[in-house]
């Protein structure tokens, strides 16, 4: 059987094991095995895509690097693993995973330390005990399964994200190494029991993981996508399919083919490189990914190794791959990949500015950290004589970590210290999701649902106020103006859900929201309201779907919240002799809060420049606007007049914040706000302009 074989601990991007390549390179020392350098290029090519993409330069599918690690290392983990097996009949389990601690745990528990101390210098107090959980899910390598059940979008940048986020990937991989030699052990077992060839009984597993794990991708990539993007189950069969190409023998499969090795060669490294690509630069975030979408850099992926492991002269993909540049990169890529997000996420944070030019020079200042740690930490720990014994890596690892979790469980403690300190506990309290409110009284319509009153529920006068958590933040304000001008106040609102009827994406937990908007529709036109105030945020542009559930292009976007707001306000308007629209307040793009109180920030440093406020909500408050203007709908302004000057929209500061998050407005703002709209009413009521705003 041709096939290529490499040095068990190279390094590897995300993937942590050999590297290797066209040219045959020497045997690597202590494992008798050749090394393939073009394996070593194509994780340059992986980890290069990965840091570019993260840096915002423009290859949209450049996170689909992580896929191609996944191809690499379950190529070169399969390969080390048939080789013992054919040797030894089974798999030494202990000696396996001591070299997966010796070659990952050092770098790891170095970047979860330094990342963490860093954070407590540059960024708030009010995410240091979220990020030690996250340093901490790092080193067991569980953060995969963490980020999606506290809702972590990796592709979401509306707020900061955490500085650990990429070692999702990590998690994976290490869960992959846990399972796949008990499962390769299993296979074997059955295969003498049943006197099946080791060799096809491992196929058949390869080939029935790849079948039933690429079948559970599309599934839940469709059901359950912020799921299904993080854990193994979906990504399983990209280490599968490699596996299967490892036990191909392309060799004879080339003399099969009739073709001259080096043109069967050249043809697959070729046809491998377009679709990495391809997928570098046609897959999108919006796309459902991985589903059958990671075919696209999986193939390319396998292809590549394919072509490496026909015996041959090299080709043009040899000599790219081969290029000394791509090898350094090569044997530096998992360092390289654990320090660039810190990287990028602490520099950006630390100078409030997401240039792009910012992230590059973070990503090549991490890139120095990287060839400082494989210099002075992998490879000294990995070849060490010292480290050979099973017994000594594992007390090593625990020790590390002990001390890993030592600092973790310090941060958290000295974070509760000191958010109970002003002005940190101003801001905890701020922060919190506000108290649901409680409806004086309740009115069931005609059509038989049930509203919340709030003011004077005995007033003859009835002002409905009706949107979505852009309605619930102003409830309080609404509430103690209705009661001093004497209204009924109807309030109808669900979070996520506008009041114009659009479908938008929702998560898991929540139903869709049209049943809520027909409702709402249905109680406008029971109660007959003196006045209806609509407040509705204009942030669901990336969020709207066709009935299919498929998300809407731009123009799509446009042309159906203008549609959806025409009948909104047509109807309003035709049923209530006033109604009014509360402008929607920014978007912010960091989280005030934690800007407001990290160390060296100044309260200038947490505005938005005017001009990026005017256009936070993208296409849809101008659509808005011009339907407004349309059916005479008066404005409110809500917290414009009062935040923005000509320049710059402000946030307040630590102990007056305005916000609560990125774009909710804080309770205490609110409540600042009662005899402006209390004014809004009383005019709504006799029909006339709100006066501050038109």
């Amino acid at each position: 059987m041709a096939q290529a074989t490499t040095a068990v601990d190279r390094p590897s991007g995300p993937p942590s094991e050999p590297r290797g390549g066209a040219g045959r390179a020497p045997a690597a020392p202590g494992t008798g095995h050749a090394f393939r350098t073009d394996i070593n290029g194509l994780r340059a090519v992986a980890v290069l895509a990965v840091v570019v993409y993260h840096a915002g330069i423009a290859i949209p599918g450049g996170f689909t690097g992580v896929d191609v690690f996944y191809v690499i290392s379950g190529y070169l983990i399969s390969s080390l693993l048939l080789r013992e097996v054919d040797r030894s009949g089974s798999v030494d389990l202990v000696e396996f995973w001591t070299r997966r601690m010796r070659r990952l745990v050092p770098a790891l528990a170095l970047v979860v330390t330094v990342t963490l101390l860093a954070c407590l210098l540059i960024l708030s107090p009010l995410v240091w005990g979220r990020l030690a959980w996250h340093g901490a899910s790092a080193m067991l390598f569980v953060s995969n399964l963490l980020f999606p059940y506290q809702g972590q979008d990796y592709f979401s940048d509306s707020v900061t994200p955490s500085p650990y986020l990429h070692t999702w990937s990590l998690g994976i991989e290490e869960q992959f190494y846990i399972f796949w030699p008990l499962l390769i052990l299993l296979a074997v077992a059955v295969a003498r029991r049943t006197r099946v060839p080791a060799r096809r009984m491992l196929q058949l597993l390869f080939a029935g993981t790849f079948v039933v794990s690429l079948a559970t991708s599309v599934w839940l990539t469709a059901a359950v996508p912020e799921w299904a993007f993080y854990v193994l189950p979906t990504r399983a069969w990209e280490f599968a399919g490699a596996a299967l190409v490892a036990t191909v023998p392309w060799g004879r499969l080339a003399e099969l083919s009739r073709l001259r090795p080096a043109l069967l060669r050249a043809l697959l490294g070729t046809a491998g490189f377009a679709l990495l690509a391809l997928s570098f630069a046609v897959v999108r975030e919006t796309d459902p990914f991985p589903g059958t979408v990671a075919l696209l850099p999986v193939g390319g992926a396998l292809l590549v190794l394919a072509a490496g492991s026909i015996s041959a002269s090299g080709t043009w993909v040899d000599r790219v791959l081969d290029l000394p540049v791509l090898q350094r990169l090569g044997d530096v890529s998992y360092s390289w990949y654990l320090w660039h997000w810190p990287f990028v996420v602490l520099t950006t944070a630390a100078v409030q500015d997401d240039a792009v030019w910012i992230k590059v020079l973070a990503s090549v200042a991490a890139l120095g950290a990287a060839f400082a740690t494989y210099r002075w930490v992998e490879n000294p720990i990995r070849f060490s004589s010292a480290m050979r014994s099973w017994r000594r890596t594992a007390a090593v690892t625990l020790v590390i970590g002990l001390a890993v979790g030592g600092i973790t469980v310090g941060t958290r403690v000295a974070t509760s210290a000191v958010l109970e300190r002003e002005p940190y506990a101003t801001a905890v309290a701020a922060r919190a999701e506000p108290a649901p409110y409680g409806c004086t009284d309740t009115t069931e319509t005609t059509s038989g649902t049930d509203v919340c009153l709030l003011g004077d529920v005995d007033a003859t006068t009835t002002v409905l106020l009706l949107g979505d958590s852009h309605t619930m933040h102003w409830i309080p304000a609404f509430d103690a103006a209705a009661a001093d001008a004497g209204l009924r106040l109807a309030v109808r609102w669900r979070h996520g859900c506008p009041a114009a009827e659009v479908k938008v994406e929702q998560p898991a937990d929540r139903g869709p929201c049209g049943d809520f908007q027909a409702e709402s529709v249905r109680v406008v036109d029971d109660l007959r309201p003196d006045a209806v105030v609509v407040s509705q945020a204009q942030i669901y542009g990336d969020r709207m779907q066709h009935e299919d559930g498929s998300l809407m292009t731009e123009d799509e976007v446009r042309s159906a919240w203008a549609r959806a707001n025409d009948e909104l306000f047509a109807h309003l308007t035709a049923v209530s002799p006033s109604v009014v629209a509360v402008k929607d307040n920014p978007q912010l793009d960091v989280d005030p809060l934690e800007c407001l109180t990290r160390p060296w920030s100044a309260v200038g440093d947490c505005g938005m420049p005017l001009a990026d406020a005017e256009r936070s909500n993208g296409d849809l408050p101008g659509i808005s606007a011009e339907i407004w203007d349309r059916y005479d709908v008066e404005v409110w302004d809500g917290v414009w007049s009062e935040t923005c000057d000509t320049q710059t929209c402000g946030v307040g500061d630590v102990s007056h914040p305005v916000y609560r998050d990125f774009h909710h407005l804080s309770a205490e703002y609110v409540l600042t706000k009662v005899r402006s709209v209390e004014e809004m009413l009383q005019t709504a009521v006799r029909g006339s302009s709100p006066g501050n705003n038109r």
